[in-house]
């Protein structure tokens, strides 16, 4: 597990190796055990690893047998050591012990195609000199994020965070408009979208290739929600899943330094502790986290779990004084706004798991394919909401309203939870909408226009949020907050064999009778107690709403009334005014976007994007 940073010049110009090293010392975090480089006068590539397999020559960067392409590689390849026998049987011959060396032998006979032989998560960075070509690819999941800029003499500039990227001088800085409209809908700025105009993520599944001046974008792997196992009875379909999930976990405990378990107490987390009780002779240490306030608390049920699977067991209480620490301290790791509250609880298990262990597993990733969210419930129920009220408070009920059977624009009246048309219309101001040009936007739109062929609509609502939630809101969230603490998070439930299978099934095995994740509550009947798989789920979450109107209400108001904020720009000052005043419970995720938008603004020192933003600050005629 690494952070990896570096600078490829195509024009013939020198790049710095001083500039690279900066960047690389902003991520120490992501990889404080060593550091490398590949220094020539036209490439430099930086990496600092976190050691985790090849203890003893593992060192990156890496190279060919001809010396020709160099390699820095952020992650971890599962099936290095067959894909190492396999290589060594071809005649490759490798000088190091690490699992990045497989991708520059793989390159060199494969070409391109060799990120499909990778499993595992993984960003990567390959230089060939021969070709003159940089090689940029991700994982099929996006577990590993990485970014680029294309500077205006041509020069590419990558690393695995942002903070770390904008720190080179190359790198323009101007925001993104339409990055920060969609965060105040999601809460998260999407891929490839930056709340930067000219730095880019690069997408789950893709091969981003700088060539010649040109810039060639490949998708080789892509989420397939099409029904394909419609032979098989539930019975085979639960012998199948208990037998990958087996393999999965499996296959993610090899590690050269101490491994532990992620607990929430919920299904999933539940789930992959006591496979990995079952698969270790000793016992594992599992992590867990919980609040004062009791409706959150979910650690009775995760000292359950560690009971019957007799784990090593650790927790600890967050205040809500550690959690405003923490956001400002994510706030610099995500390097853009991101306001999932659960990100607080991500950071403080991973800052407690890092006092045993350096790795842990964790229960994410089931919830986009098994059908796990509420909103999935809310999605179906769509034709009959009016007659469940308990539903209405999760939908946007003018936008529902306007759908008009659009399945755009019913799904984006459920997700959106930042601010909603209707909000925005009330505090934009009037250059912040002349700016966006189309208003609102409808930003699913997009995703849903190139589905083909997918059998309902529970199924493309799940095939938008595993090319959209699951990298950028929850994937992302998990990376950032465990590497803040140099921690490595293994998703045995995002394995590729699982998400196959998962994708293949019909909804009706997931959703069943208003059972969330039925097929993968029978799979886990046989590994934990039926207090765990036959409870309702629960979000990860955190106790907001009771902090925003208590002990954080001081700090929230007065972030978002002082003069600062109000001259921002984006909004109009009186109507904020208005809406930060009274704001009510139900108001809580909404004013917890605008804060974290503030925040960022503060932290980074970014200015307003436009100064004619600023100036015309003044009421919309929407209103």
């Amino acid at each position: 597990m690494c952070g990896i940073a570096g600078a490829v010049s195509f024009n013939g110009t020198p790049v710095s190796p001083r500039d690279v090293k900066e960047m690389c010392r902003r991520l120490v975090h992501r990889g404080p055990d060593e550091e490398g480089y590949h220094v020539s006068e036209h490439a430099v590539l930086g990496v600092q690893r976190l050691k985790i397999v090849g203890l003893v020559n593992g060192s990156q960067p890496v190279s060919n047998q001809a010396g020709t392409v160099f390699c820095v590689f952020n992650g971890e390849i599962y099936n290095y050591r067959e894909l190492r026998a396999s290589l060594i049987e071809e005649g490759y011959v490798f000088k190091t012990n690490t699992d990045a060396e497989v991708i520059v032998h793989l390159y060199d006979k494969a070409g391109l195609s060799f990120v499909k032989s990778l499993r595992g998560m993984w960003a990567i960075a390959l230089y060939d000199t021969k070709r003159e070509r940089l090689v940029l690819a991700r994982d099929i999941a996006g577990k590993k994020p990485l970014h680029y800029h294309l500077a205006k003499n041509g020069n590419v500039i990558f690393s695995s965070e942002l903070n770390s990227l904008v720190s080179h001088p190359e790198v323009r800085k101007t925001i993104s408009l339409e990055a920060v409209d969609r965060f105040l809908s999601y809460r998260i700025i999407p891929a490839p979208l930056t709340i930067y105009n000219e730095v880019i993520k690069i997408e789950p599944g893709t091969v981003v290739v700088f060539a010649d001046g040109d810039v060639t974008k490949t998708k080789y792997w892509s989420f397939d929600f099409s029904e394909r196992f419609e032979g098989l009875s539930e019975a085979e379909l639960v012998g199948q899943l208990r037998k990958l999930l087996v393999e999965s976990v499996e296959r993610r405990l090899y590690s050269e330094v101490p491994l532990g378990a992620l607990l929430s107490g919920g299904l999933d987390s539940s789930l992959i502790v006591a496979i990995m009780s079952r698969l270790r002779k000793d016992p594992i240490h599992t992590f867990s986290i919980g609040f004062e306030d009791r409706n959150f608390n979910e650690l009775r049920f995760a000292r359950l779990v560690s009971d019957h699977c007799q784990t090593i067991y650790h927790e600890h209480i967050i205040s809500p004084d550690e959690a405003i620490a923490a956001i400002r301290h994510l706030l610099l790791h995500y390097g853009e706004p991101y306001a999932f509250p659960s990100a607080i609880a991500c950071y403080f298990m991973s800052r407690l798991a890092r006092q045993f262990v350096t790795v842990v597993l964790s229960g994410d990733g089931a919830d986009e394919v098994f059908c796990g969210y509420d909103r999935y419930k809310i999605f179906a129920e769509m034709p009959r909401l009016p007659e469940r009220p308990e539903m209405l408070a999760r939908v946007d009920l003018d936008l529902a309203q306007r759908a008009h059977g659009n399945i755009a624009v019913e799904y984006q009246s459920i997700l959106t939870d930042g601010l909603r048309d209707s909000l925005k219309q009330k505090l934009y101001s009037q250059s912040f909408i002349n700016e966006l040009g189309e208003f609102p936007v409808n930003y699913v739109r997009e995703k849903f226009a190139t589905q083909n062929g997918l059998p309902n609509r529970l199924a493309r609502a799940m095939d938008v949020d595993c090319n959209f939630w699951l990298p950028d809101a929850q994937l992302v969230k998990i990376d950032i907050a465990s590497m803040a603490h140099s921690v490595e998070v293994r998703c045995p439930l995002l394995d590729q064999s699982i998400l196959e299978f998962a994708t293949g099934i019909s909804v009706s095995h997931k959703l069943a009778n208003g059972n969330e994740k039925h097929l993968l509550k029978l799979a886990a009947q046989e590994f934990l107690p039926p207090e765990i798989t036959t409870r309702r789920k629960k979000e990860l979450a955190v106790p907001l709403e009771n902090w925003l109107a208590s002990s954080l209400r001081k700090e929230i108001s007065s972030t978002l009334l002082a003069d600062e904020t109000l001259a921002r720009g984006y909004f109009d000052p009186d109507a904020l005014i208005d809406f930060v005043k009274d704001f009510r419970t139900a108001d809580s995720y909404s004013i917890w976007t605008l804060y974290i938008l503030e925040q960022w603004h503060r932290l980074t020192g970014e200015s307003s994007p436009s100064a004619a933003l600023c100036e015309n600050s003044v009421s919309s005629p929407l209103r």
